[in-house]
């Protein structure tokens, strides 16, 4: 899909309400989903950002609205509750002209079952699968509507694999990527495209969290596994309009190669080595 020029002055009406296009954003205040903020204002988009935490959503608004002239809305919304979940469906739902929608909200762990905190094991698949699933239905609403849009959820190559201390993590990526290829069966001859992402190891902030302190990851992971988080977004807005139908973007040759080892049954060995010998 060809970028498009919004017609109307951005100073016009608050976002949704005129003919400008609008992209919405989860998980907004940093990482992938700042990124994609910035990459649909350079666009003209009109945005609808929504994060926890609005210290960095309110800096990032205030960043974008003037350097590139376009509105934006944000939401504070922690979607691993539903009363703000269901204000965050509501409101995406209502966006038609949205073009695309970005569900980048999500976070790691790093203990090994049954030694984990159950209250956050639980929130993770709240937050990576069910608003996943249910923001990508408020979003596909308006989408169909207009027989057009981009749905971008963002996976993992962890998605293909299973390791120590992350079971719920490689479990919702796999969710996610299931889902999303679902999504786009479903979606044949509506006009709206539907992306799974699914990088590698990637330098964003989402390492240096609360829950994923003292992982050792940064320290443990060899250098040349690790991909800078804007080429990432890149490779992936670019696939996405490309007119081949690939639902799942892994963005670099080397995790397509450890893609196609954790799904294909002749390199089940390689699970074996990934894992320490422990996943056969």
């Amino acid at each position: 899909m060809a970028d498009s020029s919004n017609p109307i002055p951005a100073e016009e009406g608050p976002i949704g309400e005129n003919d400008r296009l609008v992209s919405a954003v989860s998980g907004a205040s940093s990482g992938f989903g700042a990124i994609y903020a910035r990459r649909f204002a350079e666009m003209g988009h009109d945005l609808l950002l929504v994060a926890r935490r609005q210290d960095r959503l309110d800096s990032l608004a205030a960043e974008l609205r003037e350097k590139y002239s376009v509105r934006v809305e944000t939401l504070r919304a922690d979607l691993s509750k539903p009363e703000d979940l269901l204000r965050t469906e509501e409101r995406v739902a209502s966006l038609r002209n949205l073009e695309y929608m970005v569900n980048s909200a999500g976070f790691g762990g790093n203990r090994q079952f049954p030694d984990v905190d159950i209250d956050l094991e639980t929130r993770m698949i709240q937050v990576h699968c069910i608003a996943a699933m249910r923001l990508s239905r408020a979003a596909l609403l308006p989408m169909v509507a207009r027989k057009r849009g981009r749905l971008i959820n963002i996976a993992s190559a962890a998605g293909y694999l299973a390791g120590w201390g992350a079971a719920d993590y490689t479990g919702t990526k796999a969710y996610i990527l299931t889902f999303s290829r679902s999504l786009q069966a479903d979606l044949r001859g509506t006009g709206v495209r539907v992306q799974a992402l699914a990088p590698g190891f990637v330098r964003t902030e989402f390492h240096d969290s609360e829950t994923m302190k003292n992982s050792g990851v940064k320290e443990r992971i060899w250098k040349p596994l690790w991909c800078p988080a804007e080429k990432v977004v890149s490779v992936s807005l670019r696939q996405i309009n490309r007119p081949v139908r690939t639902v799942a973007c892994v963005p670099t040759l080397l995790y397509k190669l450890v893609a196609w080892g954790g799904s294909a049954w002749c390199l089940a060995p390689f699970r074996v080595l990934f894992s320490g010998g422990r996943v056969r």
